[in-house]
């Protein structure tokens, strides 16, 4: 039902491309951004199509956590709301490069604290007072390099993405690592955050966080609780987005 996100979008002129070359190719088997305190904990979308905000919100917390040792809850709520003037359709959908373009302008995007997230779409109610976080820019992962996409999240952080989340293998995920023939890499219907990578039973997966969705009173909790408590995708399923920098 709030498979939203959009692939209009607009790069601007604050994107870079990431460059690997600058680190050491020799990474780490395993990441997992909770353990440095860079991820915030599952959230609860409920009945709005904002996966977008959702997606762009937790890049910048992880990204302010680890330049700045603080990890603050950032407001999905000022996105959906601000953001139109950027090219997002507040709960009807938007694109995680609107939503960044936005904070980067607007200087700052609020706590969560300050303003909650309500569901709905209502007028921006952004206060420079309630700041919580601001970013310079966005860099983007080389399309189709996994390896980048690897390298990116072992040096820099967790990362905004979006899937095919429209086939039924996706929709009653409960566990496990999750894999589909059936998932396009250019079809892409809904955002979300990759926390890290690893091996389980010899498959290589992202991490990936991701949402509750409250729909007539039933919890779809699309996060895997028997194995790590976040969601896990296989390897060659996801399309990076954006890193945001603090």
């Amino acid at each position: 039902m709030y498979l939203t996100y959009r692939q209009d979008i607009d790069h601007g002129n604050y994107t870079k491309v990431f460059d690997a070359s600058q680190y050491s190719a020799d990474i780490p088997d395993t990441v997992d951004w909770r353990t440095s305190n860079a991820v915030t904990g599952i959230k609860t979308q409920g009945n709005c199509g904002a996966s977008y905000a959702f997606s762009a919100v937790g890049a910048l917390e992880g990204a302010w956590a680890l330049a700045f040792g603080n990890l603050v809850t950032l407001s999905e709520q000022n996105i959906i709301d601000c953001s139109v003037p950027y090219g997002n359709y507040g709960c009807r959908g938007g694109n995680m490069y609107n939503a960044f373009q936005y904070i980067v302008a607007n200087d700052g995007i609020d706590s969560s604290d300050s303003y909650p997230y309500s569901e709905s779409q209502y007028s921006c109610r952004y206060s420079q007072d309630d700041n919580g976080a601001q970013m310079s820019g966005c860099v983007c992962i080389s399309s189709g390099s996994e390896d980048d996409l690897q390298m990116a999240l072992a040096y820099i952080g967790p990362l905004s993405v979006a899937v095919d989340a429209s086939n039924n293998a996706f929709k009653y995920y409960s566990g496990g690592v999750y894999s589909s023939t059936q998932c396009s890499s250019s079809y892409l219907t809904h955002a979300m955050l990759v926390t890290g990578y690893g091996t389980y039973n010899g498959v290589d997966y992202y991490l990936v966080k991701n949402r509750q969705v409250l729909v007539s009173c039933l919890i779809i909790i699309l996060y895997a609780l028997s194995i790590t408590n976040n969601y896990i995708l296989q390897k060659n399923t996801i399309k990076v987005l954006g890193i945001p920098k603090a």
